[in-house]
């Protein structure tokens, strides 16, 4: 600062003058320091932002078709392994509709995520092809519904760092791959077969701690669940109808319908019906009213008919919570292995029997309380529930997070065979190319 004038050092112009002068520096001074710390804040954030897209190059499978070039330089953005709130994103492009599920159940972004409180947060979900203009190689991850593919509708590149995953949670039966385009085609799988990539079953089992124990291939069910007690013995004691069954599809591969036929026969014997509700039989149960369906279900019926439209390996939908959640016996039938989702002594497998045997075994049951509640004493130590919109969703971003796992070498060169072993049969009128 100019402080009073002194007269006997400077004339008054010079000293006003130099007072200006020294003003004018400190500006210019000040000014560039400013730019200076701007232009060095802004190499530290560059800087930064380099060191999180850096990564190893994961090594790849041989015998995939990679397209683009073989020295591509593009490296995963990821640094060490991802936790839940890492700022680096997993994208992932739905390359189908979002109209079917599962696809339904992820929405666009992040929010599914952040909703479930999914272990993985930092996935970030899209439909748009060309959200990175248009490349799609930019994608982490490039899911297909299997119920919506086709082989003249694919991604034109593809490159050695990301993951192309089949999804599907209809039945192999339904939905067979004919095209041999597809064998060496996906890295992971993402279906309701145990030995997926994902798995990403119809339901959940989880022991009294909150453990979820199944399903799976070799679960050790506990062979010492206690009896049940007095309160839950009368409860069930109320029951007075046979069977019930919740059908809206009435021509199926299973040929369900069939067996129905036949049990409604061979009940008959006994004084006894299944009854039928939904489109395909005479009563009704409005979507809107699951709660007084279910409720009326618990109340009066001995059995379930959880049978499912098609047979296949580890193909066992919700059908089986509708029982399992509303203490009824599931008699099922489907082309799974049961075990693998049941406990023993729980369940009723339809496909062991006549439906004469059959018949007999449900009038016997219940007649025989003592050995008709033999069937819910796992009730005490299991749960079941329905995991399609919350732990499936959230095994997605979960598996991209997992470093080791996305840098294995992984491509299923029989995938046709490996989705549905009678896919020959079931292709055997598909002409390759259409």
């Amino acid at each position: 600062m100019c402080g009073t004038h002194d007269s006997r050092l400077l004339p008054q112009s010079a000293y006003h003058t130099n007072c200006f002068y020294n003003r004018f520096l400190k500006r210019i001074l000040y000014r560039q320091l400013t730019r200076g710390i701007f232009l060095v804040t802004c190499i530290c954030l560059t800087a930064a932002l380099a060191w999180f897209k850096l990564d190893t190059v994961p090594d790849q499978p041989d015998g995939i078709s990679w397209l683009g070039q073989e020295d591509d330089t593009r490296i995963t953005r990821s640094k060490g392994k991802t936790n839940r709130f890492s700022t680096y994103f997993k994208y992932i492009l739905l390359w189908n509709t979002p109209d079917y599920a599962p696809f339904s159940f992820y929405g666009q972004g992040q929010r599914v995520f952040l909703k479930n409180n999914c272990a993985a947060i930092n996935c970030y979900v899209t439909t748009e092809r060309k959200f990175f203009g248009a490349d799609t190689t930019e994608f982490d991850a490039i899911a297909f519904n299997g119920r919506l593919l086709y082989s003249n509708d694919l991604p034109k590149h593809r490159t050695m760092y990301q993951k192309f995953i089949y999804i599907n949670m209809e039945s192999a039966e339904n939905y067979p791959v004919c095209n041999s385009i597809f064998d060496g085609y996906f890295n992971w799988t993402s279906t309701y077969k145990l030995n997926s990539d994902i798995p990403t079953p119809y339901l959940m089992v989880k022991n009294n701690t909150g453990q979820v124990i199944g399903p799976q291939a070799n679960i050790g069910w506990s062979k010492d669940f206690p009896e049940i007690n007095e309160e839950y013995s009368r409860k069930l004691m109320k029951k007075s109808k046979a069977a019930a069954w919740f059908v809206s599809n009435c021509l199926t591969r299973s040929r369900r319908e069939d067996l129905v036929k036949r049990l409604q026969k061979a009940l008959a014997f006994y004084g006894l019906t299944v009854d039928v509700y939904g489109r395909c039989g005479p009563l009704k149960s409005p979507r809107q009213q699951n709660k007084v369906c279910n409720a009326r279900l618990e109340r009066d019926y001995f059995f379930y008919l959880s049978l499912e439209n098609s047979f296949a390996e580890d193909y066992v939908t919700e059908k089986l919570l509708t029982a399992l959640q509303h203490d009824i016996v599931p008699i099922v039938y489907g082309g799974a292995n049961y075990e693998r989702f049941l406990p023993p002594g729980s369940y009723i497998d339809a496909r062991k029997y006549n439906a004469a045997d059959l018949a007999a075994l449900m009038d016997w049951l219940m007649r025989t309380p003592k050995m008709y509640q033999q069937f819910f004493r796992w009730k005490s130590q299991l749960t079941y529930s329905d995991p399609s919109l919350v732990e499936n969703v959230c095994k997605l971003c979960k598996a991209l997070n997992d470093q080791e796992k996305f840098q294995e070498k992984s491509v299923y060169d029989k995938f046709r065979m490996w989705w549905n072993p009678n896919y020959h049969n079931r292709c055997r009128y598909f002409i390759e190319g259409y």
